[in-house]
């Protein structure tokens, strides 16, 4: 009888052992072709719990968070009330109020605190609170309803909520429902970090501090006034520094060529002089006195010599003899003098102003303050909220550095 055995015989040489290597290796191959599926379904597998790890985690932190905004809410409009006026607050508002911290999305990172925020609204029988969340991990909105007479939460279930029938102050529903901040012309708004940019707006602000107790008995003497020597800061002596920028005066000078108009001098004082110059038509001054430039040789009377209308030269005279003038008088006769004749001069004037001034100077001056401080050995404490500085609980003083600016508007002037 024929087989495929002998069928496979009759074959030439080298396809009969082609046949056979595959009939040799062909169990391997299956075999690795089920554990490379194996490690595929292994790793779906692997990435399905983790996606479902993740999905708890992110689960449990947004209903977390839900519950922090929610309970900082209820306080901020049902308890605290604000008296009905403001129906919408952000995060940063709520911590400002420090009824909430920060938030802290699945992803570790914190919430947008001005996009984060919660508004309340009114239904037919009903508040509303939408919370509205900004984070990296795109929370969903939640809503939370509450009974329009005692404020209980409709569907909280059984989560904690504040609303109890004890706390709760029915809200005024005369002011309108906004999504944004509202602001009245007779009532300011409350407090924020947030700087409006709003010409129909009156500002005002406060710095608010936090506040540090040394312990009992420790004592504060009063702060000195400010002033320009630098104080040195110890152990027993607390020291404040402010710099502004001061504009002193230079010493005093003097000048002709002075711009008045500029705002970085001062005159003092500016004064007219009159400076008078002699000229000569045609000839030449000497000791202020106008000559001719021509020499002339001549007889010179006494009276002539010494009247000052020749200049006569030096040594330049023969010499003096007795003599008669036109009037039979004596007199004394200089001859054959070399002198220039004395001419009629021309003054003129040049008024010009001289100015005493001072130039501006423009310094940074450091101003020092101080205070001697007696530290007792209690405990350090600090106060859990800030303060405007003057307003801090007693024995409490400011923690420097921890300032914050506060913002709060009104209307410049009420719609008629």
């Amino acid at each position: 009888m024929y087989t495929i055995d002998d069928e496979q015989r009759n074959l030439p040489e080298e396809e009969y052992y082609e046949n056979n290597n595959w009939d040799n290796y062909k169990g391997i191959v299956f075999k690795v072709i089920i554990i490379i599926l194996c490690i595929i379904v292994l790793i779906w597998l692997f990435k399905a719990l983790n996606s479902n790890k993740s999905s708890i985690n992110f689960d449990e932190i947004h209903a977390s968070n839900t519950e922090k905004l929610r309970l900082a809410a209820e306080k901020y409009f049902f308890i605290e009330n604000n008296k009905g006026k403001v129906r919408y607050v952000t995060l940063a508002g709520l911590k400002s109020e420090g009824l909430i911290d920060n938030i802290v999305d699945a992803n570790n990172e914190t919430c947008d605190e001005h996009n984060t925020n919660v508004e309340l609204q009114t239904d037919i029988d009903a508040y509303v609170m939408n919370i509205d969340f900004s984070c990296s991990t795109r929370d969903q909105d939640e809503k939370f309803y509450y009974h329009r007479n005692n404020l209980s939460c409709l569907n909280c279930k059984n989560a904690k909520t504040n609303m109890k029938r004890n706390n709760v102050v029915a809200i005024n529903d005369s002011k309108p429902i906004s999504n944004k901040t509202e602001y009245f012309c007779n009532e300011w708004s409350n407090w924020s970090k947030e700087r409006v940019n709003d010409d129909t707006l009156t500002e005002r602000k406060r710095v608010l501090v936090q506040g540090v107790k040394y312990g009992d008995g420790t004592k504060y003497g009063n702060w000195s006034e400010y002033s320009e020597t630098p104080v040195l800061k110890s152990n027993n002596i607390e020291v404040e520094t402010k710099t502004e920028k001061v504009r002193t005066w230079g010493e005093v000078k003097t000048g002709t060529d002075i711009d008045t108009t500029n705002p970085n001098i001062k005159v003092i004082s500016a004064n007219v002089v009159d400076e008078v110059k002699t000229e000569c038509a045609n000839g030449y001054i000497y000791n202020n006195v106008c000559y001719s430039n021509e020499v002339t040789v001549g007889n010179l009377t006494f009276s002539e010599y010494s009247s000052g209308n020749y200049n006569i030269k030096t040594i330049s005279c023969e010499g003096a003899k007795p003599s008669t003038n036109k009037d039979g008088k004596y007199d004394l006769l200089y001859t054959n003098c070399r002198y220039n004749v004395k001419l009629a001069d021309i003054k003129n004037t040049n008024p010009y102003t001289v100015y005493t001034y001072q130039e501006a100077l423009d310094r940074d001056v450091t101003y020092y303050r101080y205070r001697v401080v007696v530290k007792g050995d209690g405990k350090t404490t600090y106060t859990d909220k800030k303060y405007e500085e003057n307003n801090l609980p007693s024995g409490y003083v400011k923690v420097n550095g921890s300032e914050e600016i506060y913002y709060s508007y009104k209307l410049n002037t009420c719609e008629k």
